[in-house]
């Protein structure tokens, strides 16, 4: 717990923080995104790499198999990544409307 006089100099901050730009105060007192939206970014992310190495693995190794099941992965990725983005941003529309 912060002394009474940080406290009320960081109250007087964010007063004067609202004051001159209401939009950034309100995106700053939101936070970051949430839990489960962070889970599954890292998610993609680890399901990017994966695919990635079995798309470099199948050629340099010559294993078909692995190879087409990389060049599967990647139409399934790109289709997550966009839908999750266009989420993303009808989000943050109905947030500013």
């Amino acid at each position: 717990m912060l002394p009474h006089r940080d406290r009320s100099a960081l109250r007087k901050i964010e007063e004067e923080l609202a004051a001159s730009d209401p939009v950034f105060a309100a995106k700053l007192s939101e936070g970051g995104p949430p839990l489960q939206s962070r889970r599954w970014q890292a998610i993609l992310v680890a399901a990017e790499v994966t695919a990635l190495l079995m798309l470099v693995f199948g050629l340099m190794a010559g294993e078909t198999g692995w190879f087409l099941w990389g060049l599967l992965a990647v139409p399934l990725l790109v289709w997550a990544h966009r839908s999750l983005l266009l989420r993303r941003r009808q989000r943050a529309a109905d947030d500013q409307t």
